[in-house]
């Protein structure tokens, strides 16, 4: 569940927001804040934050700066009647600003913006890894398998092969909730470029092949019906949501 913040003074404006936020996407969590020392106080990990600039007490600007201490990923959208601090809003990286009175055409807009950023963000998922050509920074989307062979392992992924040491098993333990299974001793694969499966043979989308051990042939099928079972509600689920 996706979770939003709205800081404003001005009650009228935050149950504006609120109700037009509510209707684009009525499982959406919303938490309202009358200033910024407020939102500080009880901050949490917010999606997106809906902040006014022009506060009593400490301003938006400031009130964004200290979130960015804290928090470098989460999107401020400021909210100002004012143009001359659009300035100011972008010393704290904002992602939009709104001027008011909001429209909820536009405010619904932003939305539809805000969170195209945010599924994208959510879709990517980097990890290190110490590779005989130095550190390199991975997408796990892009790795398609791990290979254990002559006490090396190679990281094949969409773009090229990365060449490492260590135990197979290693890999697996730190993949194995991100949708990595192990069907072989000496392989990891990313179900998600699994391409079909033909007796102990797995064929992936780069067009390698896998091998899948005898022993562990009926186990792994099943997980692989479950991920891709799993993978297609998840997919649902969000087209649900933008419905």
């Amino acid at each position: 569940m996706y979770q939003i913040a709205i800081c404003d003074d001005e009650q009228a404006v935050c149950e504006m927001v609120s109700g037009v936020i509510g209707e684009w996407n009525k499982d959406i969590q919303i938490s309202c804040f009358g200033s910024g020392e407020e939102l500080l106080a009880a901050y949490d990990s917010f999606d997106v934050i809906f902040l006014d600039i022009d506060m009593k007490g400490m301003d938006g600007i400031e009130t964004g700066r200290q979130i960015r201490g804290r928090d470098r990923e989460t999107r401020i959208v400021y909210l100002t009647s004012y143009r001359d601090y659009v300035a100011g809003a972008f010393e704290v990286h904002a992602f939009q600003y709104l001027l008011k009175p909001i429209a909820p055409v536009r405010l619904q807009q932003v939305l539809e913006d805000v969170f195209h950023y945010v599924k994208k963000t959510d879709r990517q998922k980097i990890l290190d890894f110490h590779t005989n050509e130095g550190t390199v920074c991975v997408d796990i989307s892009d790795i398609c398998y791990f290979e254990f062979v002559s006490r090396r392992i190679h990281m094949v992924t969409v773009q090229k092969i990365y060449h490492m040491t260590g135990k197979i098993g290693s890999i697996y333990e730190r993949l194995c909730s991100m949708g990595f299974s192990m069907p072989h001793k000496s392989f990891v694969v990313n179900l998600l470029h699994v391409k079909n499966v033909r007796n102990l043979d797995i064929f992936m989308d780069n067009g390698d092949q896998v091998p899948l051990s005898q022993k562990k042939q009926k186990e792994w099928k099943q997980e692989l019906t479950n991920y891709l079972s799993g993978r297609l509600e998840r997919q649902r689920m969000e087209g649900d949501r933008c419905t």
